[in-house]
């Protein structure tokens, strides 16, 4: 259950590959459950970013998974735009078990 939602700047380049590919390789995770979704911000203020993630997690990961997966995932967007990794924001939540709902069922780990 890695799921990004992205919000990609006006300004940011089109990208290039398959980038759920791209975050399992750097990530070292199997891209199975994988999910990234695409927002396009129609403006920035304040800091500017390229892409900036909100990143949501499972509970049940270890720290080392964790910080793998978001690390892979800042590299990977980079990549994937082909942008320097500063111009890419990772902000990860931690889902806790019962959080997740799908086919009308809570979701249990």
């Amino acid at each position: 259950m890695p799921i990004a939602n992205c919000f990609i700047s006006p300004s940011c380049p089109l990208g290039k590959g398959n980038l759920v590919d791209i975050w399992a390789n750097h990530s070292a995770q199997s891209s199975e459950h994988m999910t990234v979704n695409f927002i396009e911000s129609k403006a920035q203020f304040g800091n500017e970013y390229f892409v900036m993630a909100n990143l949501y997690l499972p509970s049940v990961w270890s720290s080392a998974s964790i910080s793998s997966i978001q690390i892979g995932l800042s590299k990977s967007l980079a990549e994937y735009f082909n942008i320097t990794i500063d111009q890419v924001q990772v902000i990860t939540s931690i889902v806790s078990s019962g959080m997740v709902v799908e086919d009308g069922q809570e979701i249990k780990w």
